[in-house]
């Protein structure tokens, strides 16, 4: 007797579109980091954060759209609220290292809010073209 597997199954598969969206993504936080300050430093970088993590993943993987969504949600939040216990520097990284700064050291509420938004914004724009993964 076969059982179905409850597990989504991970195919490796390369998108162009999803690639080069997410380094466009990737390049707008960068200059957002680099030259912007206030709101839109603080939450649009946020936002974009969500999309980025998203488009990366596609650009990838054939994998479930929503399913990816929700992963990128639950990581980001994961990173915040490592923000909150300090885990970056608990884990002992550097100030300047890479992880430290991916990691973050400062938590916000308001963060989990813009990475919800993120997570709306690719549901609503991958409604108007959904196609359901394979």
């Amino acid at each position: 007797m076969l059982m179905n597997n409850p597990l989504p199954t991970f195919r490796v598969r390369f998108h162009l579109g999803y690639c080069l969206f997410a380094l466009t993504v990737l390049l707008v936080e960068i200059a957002i980091a680099k030259y912007m300050s206030g709101w839109v430093r603080s939450y649009l970088g946020d936002v974009l954060v969500i999309v980025l993590l998203y488009s990366a993943i596609m650009s990838v993987a054939a994998l479930n759209k929503k399913s990816v969504v929700l992963f990128t949600l639950i990581v980001a939040f994961a990173i915040e609220f490592g923000q909150y216990f300090k885990l970056a520097e608990r884990l002992g990284f550097a100030p300047d290292s890479v992880a430290y700064i991916v990691l973050g050291n400062t938590f916000s509420g308001a963060d989990l809010g813009c990475y919800a938004i993120g997570a709306i914004l690719i549901l609503l724009v991958e409604r108007v073209n959904w196609q359901p993964s394979h």
